[in-house]
């Protein structure tokens, strides 16, 4: 396995808590906090996990609500709560009421980039690793959200970007049936290729895979990339593994144009959210 290495991208939702608590005092208001969120910890008592909960304000439909269960909150969380609501307000029938549940980490800003790499990419050794926090998610968060509310098993998605949509797949092909639904964005399957496509098998959950056109090396030195950034690119082949991934597992692929790899964030989220209601 390659050297997790924490990724650093923009925070699409997240923010950064220090900068607007400096904002504060320079005298532009007071936090706020979005109406319907809620929050909780779960996972060892040393190493926990930070969960945030955005319930439909809709009733539930017969069939009960989607789920997007989405890994590094504090980019995902955020996107996933606006894109959700303004298409389920906007579409009619194309999005139908769905629960946003982001996990981070319990810092001011949902992120924790010692542990985002272990927690997410790592085997166990390296910290618990991403068996231990596919664990967390299957049971205790899972079923913590699903006893306090009504959810649909046919539309329930895991999401992630990065080193959260390498987590995405290996949670496809460890635990098939636990989601109906994967979506993987720009997910480094450098971190460890050769165990992502020995593993990888068509049958399992509808699964979507995004990455940024200029997450390709010969696009991004087109582009104008510095000379380092496009020697990184092709040596992780971020571009090219996630295609040959999607083919693998017959899964959709879109290639986000004009967009590296943080700012693929943004619309990869808003494909997701269509992705698990139009498919």
């Amino acid at each position: 396995m390659a050297d997790a290495t924490a990724e650093t991208g923009t925070g699409a939702g997240g923010g950064d808590a220090a900068g607007f608590t400096s904002s504060t005092a320079r005298g532009l208001g007071t936090a706020w906090a979005p109406a319907g969120v809620t929050t909780f910890d779960v996972g060892p008592e040393d190493a926990p996990f930070r969960v945030l909960v955005a319930a439909p304000t809709a009733p539930a439909p017969p069939e009960g609500y989607g789920l997007i269960v989405a890994m590094d909150a504090a980019w995902t969380f955020g996107t996933l709560r606006d894109v959700a609501g303004l298409l389920g307000a906007g579409r009619g029938d194309a999005s139908r009421p769905t629960v946003i549940v982001g996990v981070g980490w319990p810092t001011d800003t949902l992120g924790d980039f010692e542990r985002r790499g272990p927690d997410l990419v790592g085997e166990a050794g390296e910290g618990p690793g991403s068996a231990a926090t596919l664990r967390v998610v299957a049971e205790e968060i899972l079923p913590r959200v699903a006893n306090a509310l009504p959810l649909d098993p046919s539309h329930r998605m895991l999401a992630g970007h990065s080193f959260g949509g390498a987590f995405a797949l290996r949670a496809r092909a460890q635990r098939p049936g636990l989601f109906s639904h994967i979506a993987a964005g720009s997910p480094s399957i450098w971190t460890d290729p050769e165990g992502f496509f020995a593993t990888a098998a068509p049958d399992g959950p509808a699964t979507l895979i995004a990455v940024g056109e200029y997450e390709a090396g010969d696009a991004a030195e087109a582009a104008g990339a510095d000379a380092d950034r496009v020697e990184r690119l092709r040596d992780r082949d971020m571009w090219g593994r996630a295609h040959r991934m999607s083919e693998v597992l017959g899964a959709r692929f879109v290639e986000i144009p004009e967009a590296g790899h943080g700012q693929a964030i943004a619309p990869f989220l808003a494909r997701a959210v269509e992705f698990l209601w139009n498919g």
